[in-house]
């Protein structure tokens, strides 16, 4: 008797995968098909209309405004080649110890805080 209900147990739970199979197949082919028609609907609008879709009019707004930082090729310098400030403007400065007095007197005052 477990035999049978192992075996009846099997084909339900195999009949189960196959239906959400079928159902996940369904639901992807519909999203397509929707993608499809929304494509070719922007595509008819914009040639009755005479104007491009909205979507290609903002990636060419990114790429010319993406152009702006890409003038040239890169150089060691920084920037773009022939940009940049020339390495005699670097100025060095000398490091020195900042003391924990140093610190405190140049925070802010927080009345809520204990010394």
């Amino acid at each position: 008797m477990q035999f049978l209900f192992d075996f009846v147990g099997q084909v339900m739970r195999s009949v189960l995968r196959l239906v959400l199979l079928l159902a996940a197949g369904v639901f992807a082919l519909s999203l397509l098909t929707a993608v499809l028609v929304a494509v070719l609907l922007t595509a008819l609008w914009s040639l009755l209309t005479g104007r491009k879709p909205a979507m290609f009019t903002t990636f060419t707004r990114f790429r010319q405004a993406s152009r702006q930082f890409r003038q040239g090729p890169w150089s060691p310098q920084g920037g773009a080649a022939g940009g940049g400030a020339p390495p005699a403007d670097v100025v060095d400065v000398q490091a020195h110890e900042v003391d924990e007095r140093t610190v405190r007197a140049h925070l802010p005052l927080d009345p809520g805080a204990r010394n």
